[in-house]
């Protein structure tokens, strides 16, 4: 039966005044069971989230809640691992991790034949094998430093249908995946210090669900570093050096950079000695510029052994 441009015109008019001056109920688009959040609880005590990144956890958890593949750019110890290592603990699911390098080997990751003393030799799978058939949440660490080989293996876990995982090193030609095998990539960004990244190409990115930026710490450093020293004058200063070092991007400190340099100080170290060996080696060509501000800022500084007497 054809509908007549009439028929059309009156459909159209009628869901009009059905939802005229009614805000659209993104709810009802939901597929999936709502995901539960995760809380304070579920994050070590010295890590406090800021409200950036109660945000960006609850993004990350809808991807992952959902089993879909996410992918996170950003730097080097600004909390990722930490808040997706919540996320699994508060979803009640197993996660297993590794970093990519150059150069690596994948057969590791994989699976290998290991010979036993009676000469034959029996397959032992690799951690991301074992991830794979556990339903496991992935975590791949410096994702864009993974060599073609492995990104192109991954690829039959990231696609969203008819994924597949095969194993031609031990006859094996698939694997069965669970529904909640779900892969959570990092990776830097390309230049201001981190060597051997690569950008991504279409067919990669293409399989994510979602690419989340996460370009500033993701904990409340303040509080952090607060429940390392309970020292508030040299909080206070840690977080102003951060301040002026982190207006360079090549000086960008880290969440862990500072957690460090925190509990270097508290063992009674100098800030002068403590920076030189915390941060210094880490941002080459940097060393001038960062012990400038840190003159600056910690020369007025009590001594520290009163930041560690403060916690008897």
């Amino acid at each position: 039966m054809s509908t007549s441009e009439n028929d059309i015109i009156t459909l159209l008019q009628t869901l009009k005044d059905k939802t005229a001056n009614k805000p659209l109920d993104m709810s009802k688009l939901a597929t999936s069971k709502p995901v539960a959040k995760t809380t304070d609880e579920d994050l070590p005590d010295w890590f406090t989230l800021s409200e950036y990144g109660k945000q960006v956890m609850e993004f990350i958890e809808g991807f992952v809640g959902c089993n879909q593949p996410v992918l996170l750019l950003g730097g080097t110890g600004m909390g990722k691992t930490v808040i997706l290592q919540a996320i699994a603990k508060r979803l009640g699911r197993k996660t297993v991790g590794f970093n990519c390098y150059s150069g690596m080997d994948i057969q590791s990751l994989v699976g290998i034949w290991r010979p036993q003393t009676d000469g034959s030799l029996v397959w032992q799978d690799g951690v991301l094998t074992q991830g794979i058939k556990q339903g496991a949440i992935i975590r791949i660490e410096e994702y864009t430093r993974a060599n073609p080989e492995l990104k192109s293996r991954l690829f039959g876990i990231l696609d969203s249908r008819d994924r597949y995982w095969s194993m031609a090193e031990n006859g094996t030609e698939t694997v069965e995946i669970p529904d909640e095998t779900v892969i959570v990539a990092s990776a830097n960004p390309t230049g201001n210090g981190y060597v051997g990244t690569m950008r991504e190409d279409k067919a990669s990115m293409s399989r994510f669900a979602g690419v989340i930026e996460v370009y500033e710490p993701l904990a409340d450093e303040h509080k952090a570093l607060m429940h390392t020293l309970n020292h508030k004058d040299t909080v206070d200063r840690i977080i102003a050096f951060a301040e002026l070092l982190r207006k360079d991007k090549s000086t960008y400190l880290s969440t862990r950079d500072l957690h460090f340099l925190a509990t270097t100080f508290k063992r009674g170290v100098s800030p002068q000695q403590a920076i030189k060996m915390v941060l210094s080696p880490k941002y080459e060509g940097h060393a001038s510029s960062i012990m400038t501000h840190a003159r600056a800022v910690f020369e007025e500084m009590k001594d520290i052994e009163t930041v560690v007497e403060s916690e008897v």
